[in-house]
């Protein structure tokens, strides 16, 4: 850092604002100067005042955004219809309100709020809506437990697709054990001695191996044309194990099953 530079701020450190530190460092090189004090103290603050930056615009609170966005939804409304305001699974309607003063309270409005998921609708008091941060305070606790239960079920649902797929895969690999050992046992006690394998799967066996519901099977059996075998409804229907599984390792994503070829 050149001392011309190092000055510069040290002559700013107590001074509000914001400047632009390298073009004063150029007009003061322009002048020959190397340190502040080599140019009088009214041209070097004259300099100052010409280059402060301006302040950057605030960020509205979320207050001012809960009001501006709701006098939109008013002013956009049809005719007639009521105003709309929409965020996250909450919403919050008014009807009778003006379309050009959004000013509160609304001597004819009626504000009601819902919110996804729950019943019923609420209504809210006069006290509520008499201002804006009422109309807020009365709102943001609602956007708030909204999305803490968002949250919270995303993340049982998560945990349950997780433990689902687990599950999934223990079958499968308990499945695949089970063959590998049937076939090590017949190979060493002859093929006529070697206990045989389940041919057939009931509904609820089915359901556990595809990791589906028990009600879908007979239209997923459907769908591969798998038919029953044995008397009795659906619940009692038996499917062939082998076709089951070969169908099963030929879903989408799952690859080849070289242990059920």
């Amino acid at each position: 850092m050149s001392d011309l530079y190092a000055s510069i701020q040290r002559a700013l450190e107590n001074t509000p604002g914001e400047y632009d530190i390298d073009a004063m460092a150029d007009d003061l090189r322009g002048t020959g100067a190397t340190t502040v004090d080599d140019v009088p103290a009214e041209e070097f603050w004259d300099m100052v005042a010409r280059h402060e930056l301006p302040s950057l615009p605030e960020e509205p609170g979320p207050l001012d955004q809960f009001r501006t966005e709701v006098s939109r939804s008013w002013a956009e409304a049809p005719a007639g219809a009521p105003g709309l305001w929409r965020r996250g699974g909450v919403t919050l309607e008014a009807v009778g309100v003006s379309r050009v003063n959004f000013a509160l309270p609304q001597p004819l409005g009626v504000f009601r709020v819902r919110v996804a998921g729950r019943q019923p609708v609420a209504e809210l008091t006069p006290e509520q809506v008499s201002s804006w941060p009422r109309l807020w305070a009365a709102v943001e606790p609602l956007l708030d437990d909204w999305s803490s239960a968002v949250a919270d079920h995303r993340l049982a649902y998560e945990q349950a697709v997780n433990s689902a797929r687990a599950a999934r895969a223990a079958a499968e690999a308990a499945a695949a054990a089970e063959r590998q050992a049937h076939t090590r046992l017949a190979e060493l006690l002859g093929e006529h001695d070697a206990p045989a394998l389940p041919t057939t799967m009931s509904r609820d066996e089915v359901a556990e191996y595809l990791g589906i519901a028990p009600g879908s099977v007979s239209k997923q059996m459907q769908r591969w044309g798998i038919s029953s075998e044995g008397p009795g409804g659906p619940r009692a229907a038996r499917y062939p194990t082998a076709d089951v599984q070969a169908h099963a390792a030929r879903r989408p994503g799952r690859g080849h099953r070289s242990d059920l070829a």
